[in-house]
């Protein structure tokens, strides 16, 4: 089945997003995941990382079944491994990009956001932009700087000429 372009270009949205997402992982440094934005009680870098795999499969399951989901507690006292969240959210946005694609032929339901599939998605890059702020934050004041390189070309980049 053909796509239409409209629902084309607003798929490609979601997967650049999920690039510049994991291409921000894969240049922290293991060593830097657990850090933390000073005068913060909150999750450090891994755990902002797995949180936003845990909301994605969340809203899946809460538009497939109708019901709020009870996701397992993560873990304090065991960091993810940068391998692992790796895989999780590789998974998971193929799982959004999939649930989208679907609900953009009305083959699948997109339950409050209006119903409408942009507007989910469109919540989706605003919650896990707000973490990756976070996680930068995070980074920078524990004494982290990604190299501007990555954060300019790479960060903001790949979504301008990307």
């Amino acid at each position: 089945m053909k796509t239409d372009p409209l629902a084309r270009e607003v798929l490609a949205t979601w997967k650049k997003h999920q690039q510049v997402l994991l291409y921000l992982l894969q240049r922290i440094p293991e060593k830097h995941l657990g850090a933390v934005p000073m005068d913060a009680k909150g999750r450090d870098v891994a755990r902002q990382f797995a949180h936003l795999d845990r909301v994605r499969r969340g809203w899946l399951q809460m538009h497939a079944t109708g019901k709020r989901p009870e996701l397992p507690k993560a873990p304090k006292d065991e960091r993810p491994k940068k391998k692992e969240l790796s895989a999780a959210l590789r998974e998971s946005g193929k799982a959004v990009e999939d649930w989208l694609a679907k609900s953009l032929r009305k083959e699948a339901r997109v339950r409050m956001f209006g119903g409408s599939p942009v507007r989910w998605m469109g919540y989706l890059i605003s919650h896990e932009s707000h973490h990756r702020g976070s996680i930068l934050l995070a980074l920078r004041q524990t004494g982290f700087r990604l190299d501007e390189k990555v954060t300019i070309q790479g960060l903001w980049g790949k979504w301008m000429f990307g």
